[in-house]
Order: C-alpha cells, then sequence, then structure tokens
C-alpha cells in the first residue's frame, strides 16, 4: 500500500453542508448483486427491503457495521446521516475496516483519535453520495461526485460491480438497503480518497448528478 503520509497530509475536511446535495429518487430495478451465501444474516433479510429507519438506524442495529457507526459517531456525521436529505452510503462492514486497520498497522482507537479526526471524516464522506441512488443508477454510472469532492468510479468484472478509484475498488456484496433518507450498497473494502483532489471527467459527468 502507498504510503499515506502524503494523504494525510493533504486530506480536506468537505463540509458536508457546503456539498451540493440534490433530492433524487431512482427507481431503476439494478441487477441481482447479493451475494446470500456470503452475506451476515442480517444484511440477506434486509437487503432490497423498505424501511422507515434512518441510514444510522440500520448500521446501528447491523453487528457487520459497528467500526463504521464509530467512525460516524467520531466525526459528528450521525446528524446528517440521520436527517431528511438523501443520501447514498457504500457501507464497509467491520471485515473492511479490520483490513485497513492492518494495513495501516493500527487498532480501531488509534485510527479514531482525534489527530486523525480530519482523515477520517475525508475517508467516511468518500462513501457517501448525494441522492437516492438504486443499484440499477449506480452501476450504469461511470463516475459518482461524492460529499468529498472528489469522484468514484464504477467498474464491472464477469458479474460483479466495484466502486472507488484506480488505487483502490470495493466490490459490491449487498445492494438497496433502503432508509428513510436513503439507500445503503454494502462494500467489502473502505476506499481511500485519491492523493489528488479528482474533479471527475468532464465527458460523463453529464447533468451533473454522474
Amino acid at each position: 500500500m502507498k504510503n499515506l503520509a502524503p494523504f494525510i497530509l493533504s486530506a480536506l475536511l468537505i463540509v458536508v453542508s457546503a456539498c451540493d446535495v440534490t433530492n433524487v429518487s431512482e427507481t431503476t430495478d439494478g441487477p441481482d448483486l447479493r451475494k446470500d451465501n456470503n452475506l451476515p444474516a442480517l444484511l440477506t433479510n434486509i437487503a432490497g427491503t423498505e424501511s422507515s429507519s434512518t441510514i444510522v438506524d440500520i448500521a446501528v442495529d447491523n453487528d457487520d457495521f459497528n467500526i463504521l457507526v464509530e467512525a460516524v459517531l467520531f466525526a459528528g456525521l450521525d446528524g446528517v446521516l440521520s436527517g431528511k436529505r438523501q443520501f447514498t452510503v457504500f457501507a464497509p462492514t467491520d471485515e473492511a475496516f479490520v483490513n485497513l486497520l492492518d494495513e495501516l498497522g493500527l487498532t480501531a482507537e488509534e485510527l479514531l483519535s482525534e489527530e486523525r479526526k480530519e482523515l477520517v471524516t475525508d475517508i467516511l464522506l468518500y462513501h457517501v453520495a448525494a441522492g437516492n441512488r438504486m443499484s440499477g443508477d449506480v452501476v450504469s454510472s461511470k463516475q459518482i461526485r461524492t460529499q468529498q469532492g472528489s469522484f468514484i468510479k464504477i467498474m464491472s468484472e464477469d458479474d460483479s460491480f466495484f466502486t472507488g478509484n484506480e488505487d483502490r475498488f470495493a466490490e459490491l456484496i449487498a445492494v438497496d438497503i433502503e432508509a428513510s433518507n436513503g439507500v445503503i450498497h454494502v462494500i467489502d473494502t473502505v476506499m481511500l480518497p485519491p492523493e489528488e483532489f479528482n474533479p471527475g471527467n468532464r465527458a460523463h459527468r453529464g447533468n451533473g448528478r454522474r
């Protein structure tokens, strides 16, 4: 893995309220990306169902998002992700976070420390996009702007779909977990923002949602 020092030094906190947030609701049916034999029982049960719970409520009630919930609370993003604005969250599992911590040589407590708060916030915002983007909308996109400011790319290989950037892609392992304020897609890897700001490919930006 690349040395993260330059990235940490260059990570800039993008305040969510300053981002371009739109309320987008997609009804396009997406491909069946749920690999039920690899999913915890709760994820299997809630995937593809409509919920009156918020994004944060669903994450809190799921034992596979414990580290994600801790990070969201630590960064102070729980209020935003519990509000009325619609968001799409690419949610890494605990296993994904453990793998990242092993790569960094850190414990969860060391990552969620005050000196790394800006970095943690930047990473979390890189997993959130404005609007309610169901899987059909996600996989038909070339790129999606995140609340961190940079874009994530969408790519496919065989029957699998991935999101991230050239340095690090995450596989979509469960999709369309609907919340009252958006939708959750589960990924198997914690994505890291590019070391340099990625403004996206204008040829793919279309109406500004990509």
